[in-house]
């Protein structure tokens, strides 16, 4: 089974006013990036989510000033 030594998903983020959506930049094998979205039916999404959580991220910021 081939083994993928570098890092393929760079960024991931909740777009404002979207719910149950993930978007993330993957890298392509020849060079340059890819933005996608994976929606929460996906297995990928859990993934995504567990890291983003781990990090403290839960959302976008949502343009109010914090108080």
């Amino acid at each position: 089974m081939p083994h993928i030594p570098d890092r393929v998903i760079l960024r991931a983020w909740r777009q404002s006013g979207e719910s149950g959506r993930i978007h993330y930049v993957a890298a392509k094998a020849g060079g340059g990036e890819r933005r996608l979205y994976v929606d929460e039916s996906s297995a990928l999404y859990t993934v995504l989510e567990g890291h983003l959580l781990a990090q403290g991220y839960t959302g976008p910021a949502s343009g109010k000033p914090e108080e």
